[in-house]
This record gives structure tokens, C-alpha cells and sequence, in this order.
């Protein structure tokens, strides 16, 4: 399974940087990003619904935590 999501951020490549320590090869998932101008692509790929879920979830909420953040 794959889900691709778009995330429209001020500047992505930064974002991008703060979460490459999160970024690993976990069991359940597996996770890609991919940039343009003011867009994040995050690609999750998982063999089961439940792992799709997970990674999902977890990235989107890095991403607003990183994008709140930098508005400070």
C-alpha cells in the first residue's frame, strides 16, 4: 500500500532537515519525501492498512510540529 500526501509549507527544505533524524526504516513503513517550491510530498508505503495509518499519522504530525515551529 501507498499513500501520497501534499503539505503546502513556507519553506519545505527546511522542514525536510529537521525531521531527517526521524527519517528510518521502521518495520511497519516506510517513508520518502520529495519537495516543490512551497510543497512537501510525503510519500508512506506500508504492507498493511494499520502500518499506512501509523506512518502517516506520525509524519503529518512532525510536520506541523516543525512548521508551527519555525513560525515562532
Amino acid at each position: 500500500m501507498r499513500a501520497e500526501i501534499e503539505i503546502e509549507c513556507e519553506e519545505p527544505e527546511t522542514v525536510i532537515k529537521s525531521l531527517e533524524p526521524d527519517v528510518e526504516k521502521i518495520n511497519r513503513f516506510e517513508v520518502e519525501f520529495k519537495t516543490d517550491k512551497n510543497k512537501i510530498l510525503l510519500i508512506v508505503k506500508s504492507d498493511d492498512l494499520g502500518g499506512l495509518l501509523a506512518g502517516i499519522n506520525s509524519y503529518v504530525r512532525l510536520i506541523k510540529a516543525a512548521t508551527d515551529a519555525m513560525r515562532l
